[in-house]
Parts: C-alpha cells; sequence; structure tokens
C-alpha cells in the first residue's frame, strides 16, 4: 500500500508540475522493463554491487572485531577511541581527490571510500553494544569455570554480531549515496555513471529509471542483511512474540494481505481483461500510460471487493472448518487493518479511473458498489454464483470502456464468457461447503438443487463459455486459427468435469486452481491470435 501510496502522490506531482524534469510513473516503469532486457543496463547494475559489496564486506571484516575487542577490553578501547573521535567526525567524501590519486580512477578508490565510510559506523555500534553488556554475563561464564577466551566466545561476540549487522543496515543507505557520488566522477561504468550521462543527455525518464535501480539495490541489500542476521543470530530474535498483529515483519505482513485476498487468483480474470484490451485496438490505439493505469485499477478493484467479502464473511468463516485458517479469523489480519486496506484500494481504484478518462472516474464508484454488493448475496439468493460471474465479469467492460467507449457486441459476448466461466467453477467450489451452508442457513446452488443437480448447472454453465467465445470469431472478425486455442478451452472444461465428480470433490483443488488459470491464460492466447491473423 506505501508503495501504491508513493505512485499515486509521485502521479500528482508530476500532473501538477507538467514538465520533462519529473516524468510520470508509468513512464519510468515501462522505460526499467525495456532496460532489463539491455546489456548495458545489467554491465552497470552489476559492476554498482560489486563495488558496495565488496566495501561493505571489508568494512565488517576489519571493523567488527576491533569493536568486539575494544567493547570488552578496557586497553584496546583506549586505543581505538582517540582514532575513532579524530577521524569519525570528518567528511569522507572530502576525501575523494586525495584516494583517486592514491588508487587510480578503477574500482579501487571507489571501494576505499565507501570502506572508509562504512568502517567507522560498524565499528563504533560494535563496540558500544558490548559496552552495554551487563557484567552479570561475564560473571556467569567466570563462576563456571571458563575464561576469557570462553567469554569472548560465548559473551562478547554474540552480544556484538546483531549490533555489527545493525549498523550495516543503517549504512546501506550511506553506501548508496557514496556510491552514486564516487561512481559520477572520473568513470565510466556504474549507475552513478548511467545518471549523470543520463543527465548531460536531458534523458530525464532514463535518469528515474537509474534511480529506481539504485534503490532497488539498496532495498535488496537491506533484506539480505536482514535475513542474514536472523540465520547467524538466531538467539536475537529468540524472546520475540508470535503475535502478528505486534511484531508481524513487513514481508510477512504483505504475504498475510496477498493471501487474504488470494493474489493469485487474479490470473482467472486478468487474462480475460487483457483480452478486452487487444478487442479494444481492433478500434482504437492504446498507450503505455492507458495499460498501466488499466493494470493498476485491476488490482485496486479486485483488492478493494476481495478485502471486503473477507470483512463482511469474517465470522462465517470462523465458524467454517474450511475458511478457519484465513486471515481475519487467524488473526493474521485485524478487521481494522481489513477495513483501511479495503479503503486505500478503493482509492487506488478510483485514482486510476480518474487518470484514464472522466467517464470512468463517474463509473468507477456504482463498479464498488457492484463489488461489495456480492459479499451479501449467499445470505438471501443461491444466484450468489452468477452474480459473483457477472461483477467479475465487468472486467473486459470496464477496460474496453475505458480506451473505446459504449461497448459493443464483441466485448459483451467476452463478459459473457468470462461470467460464465466464473460463476461455472464458483458452483463446483461451493459443493465444498454443502453441509456447512445447508446447516447456517446460506445460499447456494448446490443447496439449493443438490450437488448433483449444480454439477448438472456448472457444465452448462461451461457450455455457454465456449459458445460465447466461438461467436466471437465472427462478432469480432478472427481469423480461423482463433479456433484452436478455444477447443482447447473445450477439452479442459471436458476433464475438469471429468476429475471432479458428485460423489468425488478431492480434485477440486487442481481443478480451480490449475485448469481454470490454464483456461484464463487461453483465453487471451486466444484473442490474440484472432487479432492477429483476423481481418
Amino acid at each position: 500500500m506505501t508503495l501504491a501510496a508513493f505512485f499515486i502522490l509521485w502521479k500528482l506531482i508530476a500532473v501538477l508540475m507538467s514538465s520533462p524534469v519529473l516524468p510520470e510513473p508509468e513512464l519510468v516503469l515501462l522505460r526499467f522493463i525495456s532496460e532489463l532486457w539491455t546489456s548495458a543496463f545489467w554491465y552497470h547494475f552489476l559492476i554498482s554491487l560489486r563495488r558496495v559489496c565488496i566495501s561493505i564486506f571489508i568494512a565488517w571484516i576489519i571493523a567488527f572485531p576491533i569493536g568486539a575487542i575494544a567493547g570488552y577490553s578496557n586497553t584496546m578501547n583506549r586505543i581505538v577511541s582517540p582514532i575513532v573521535y579524530m577521524a569519525y567526525p570528518i567528511p569522507k567524501m572530502v576525501l575523494l581527490p586525495v584516494i583517486v590519486l592514491l588508487f587510480g580512477l578503477g574500482d579501487v578508490s571507489k571501494i576505499v571510500l565507501i570502506t572508509l565510510i562504512l568502517f567507522f559506523q560498524v565499528l563504533v555500534s560494535t563496540r558500544d553494544g558490548v559496552r552495554l553488556l551487563n557484567p552479570r554475563y561475564y560473571d556467569s561464564v567466570i563462576s563456571a569455570g571458563g575464561g576469557k577466551k570462553d567469554i569472548i566466545t560465548n559473551v562478547v561476540l554474540p552480544a556484538a554480531l546483531p549490533h555489527s549487522f545493525t549498523a550495516i543496515r543503517i549504512s546501506i543507505g550511506t553506501a548508496i549515496s557514496v556510491l552514486f557520488f564516487a561512481e559520477s566522477f572520473a568513470t565510466t561504468t556504474g549507475l552513478g555513471y548511467l545518471i549523470m550521462d543520463s543527465w548531460a543527455r536531458a534523458d530525464y525518464v532514463m535518469i528515474f529509471v537509474g534511480i529506481v535501480a539504485m534503490s532497488i539495490m539498496g532495498l535488496a541489500l537491506y533484506a539480505l542483511v536482514s535475513f542474514m542476521e536472523k540465520k547467524l543470530c538466531p538467539w536475537n530474535f529468540s524472546n520475540e512474540l508470535t503475535t502478528v498483529n505486534d511484531k508481524e515483519g513487513i514481508f510477512e505482513k504483505t504475504v498475510s494481505y496477498s493471501k487474504m485476498i488470494k493474489l493469485s487468483h487474479t490470473l482467472f480474470a486478468l487474462p480475460f481483461a487483457l483480452a478486452g484490451l487487444i478487442l479494444a485496438l481492433r478500434v482504437k490505439p492504446v498507450t503505455p500510460s492507458m495499460i498501466f493505469w488499466i493494470i493498476i485499477a485491476m488490482v485496486g478493484a479486485r483488492s478493494a471487493a476481495m478485502g471486503f467479502n473477507r470483512i463482511v464473511d469474517a465470522d462465517i468463516d470462523a465458524e467454517n472448518p474450511r475458511t478457519a485458517i484465513r486471515e481475519i479469523p487467524k488473526g493474521k489480519i485485524s478487521k481494522n487493518e481489513a477495513i483501511v486496506f479495503v479503503i486505500f484500494s478503493s482509492i487506488l481504484l478510483i485514482f486510476s479511473a480518474a487518470m484514464l478518462s472522466y467517464i470512468c472516474f463517474i463509473l468507477s464508484f456504482p463498479l464498488l458498489v457492484v463489488l461489495f454488493f456480492y459479499s451479501y448475496t449467499k445470505r438471501f439468493t443461491w444466484l450468489a454464483h452468477i452474480y459473483l460471474g457477472f461483477a467479475i465479469g465487468l472486467a473486459p467492460v470496464a477496460v474496453w470502456v475505458a480506451i473505446v467507449g459504449w461497448p459493443d457486441i464483441s466485448i459483451i459476448l467476452l463478459a459473457l464468457a468470462l461470467m460464465t466461466h466464473i460463476a461455472g467453477f464458483d458452483i463446483l467450489y461451493a459443493c465444498q461447503d454443502y453441509e456447512f451452508d445447508l446447516a447456517n442457513n446460506l445460499f447456494s446452488i448446490p443447496v439449493r438443487f443438490g450437488i448433483k443437480k449444480a454439477f448438472y448447472i456448472s457444465a452448462i454453465l461451461h457450455i455457454l463459455t465456449v459458445v460465447f467465445l466461438v461467436s466471437l470469431l465472427w462478432s469480432a472478425g478472427f481469423g480461423i486459427w482463433y479456433l484452436i486455442p478455444v477447443s482447447l478451452i473445450a477439452l479442459l472444461y471436458v476433464l475438469e468435469h471429468r476429475i471432479v465428480k458428485p460423489d468425488d470433490i478431492t480434485n477440486i483443488d487442481i481443478a480451480f486452481f490449475h485448469i481454470n488459470s490454464i483456461i484464463s491464460v487461453l483465453v487471451f492466447v486466444a484473442i490474440l491470435t484472432g487479432y492477429l491473423t483476423g481481418k
């Protein structure tokens, strides 16, 4: 959410400034992705990464033992402290010209400069961490018959190591900053050079590509150091509480949110939305900016809808053995956190829609109402599956409206195909909860008609999906090659209804996650094939 908020703020400032000096975020993102496929980008990236990694390693391997011993030994501390007091306050970057004269223009001078800055930070943090140790730890080792060697190996080093890792994490931002400064001076390699070269050529988008690359490098190094600390210093984390509301890390929390909204299930609807984009290409050209905001709007809409569903169904999920492990019932995410997530996702959808067009902005509000209303349907109607298909089926229509405007018959047929596709397998999936829904007065087609008839209804809906897809051959003017992936889709439906039977639904996960994901991707492949081979 923080990343999305940052992108929105960036977009707003870029629009308000309307200056080439601050390009819009989607332009930077698309250029960054294209640069990932170039050898020149990776050449500069890997050189910068090598320089900063070597610097961190050298600084740590020298500063850590000195700092640990200085923290334990007063004699060593009396030697180290004056050096630290005199040298630490000196801004090391002013020494760059001298270092270049001594070590040349190559990697060595840059590594020396970064190492000098990191060395003192690791040294001071390590020394002070050891000096803060309670003397009773030393007394415990001595009372057990241990000597100085035992104190150092069992008390000093284990206490010093986490402090050194903390110093490295804090210093990574400084190291990246110094790296940029060093690479902008008398060199032709590295991300710093790439940024300054782009600045000289007035390639402002490329400047931000370099900035993003340096930011990713810093983030990756920070995460790596944190990972190493957890692996090498397990005693430093042994007293952490397991209550996720208070102690769960950013990564774990992100995973919890992605599980709450079933992020992997995006594969079911996103290919249909992208297929709608391909259909729109027949009528109107699509810009990279449109594609960017369409995808962001899709993410916002789906996240808001799924988050709202989890909030509304939290009590029901807690009672159902199959869903009791979900994030809210299990306590991984509180209801208040989920509400904030839904509000933010809704704002993301509305903002993205506004970036596409005024009509999209207006329609985003009733769209949210339609998406949220689904969460209440199973409380009063067995048509909940059809409504779910209808709500998700709006995805390709929304893409069409964003690009073209008023929908035509082709996009309506694609939306109907998505509606019947989703409704059909949702009926099969609901068979798992037949007994629970029946006992708790919840509505579904399996409860209303029985599991056996529910399978027949699901099969009919999937037959209609194939019919709607075949109809696109004529309505969209596709080539005959379009029917090959459509035929594969029909065969997969047959397979799905063969492996999942009314008296044996043990393979429902295979049908739900794997077969339906392949079908969704094949729909996109079919539309793309038809577009490329059509009239």
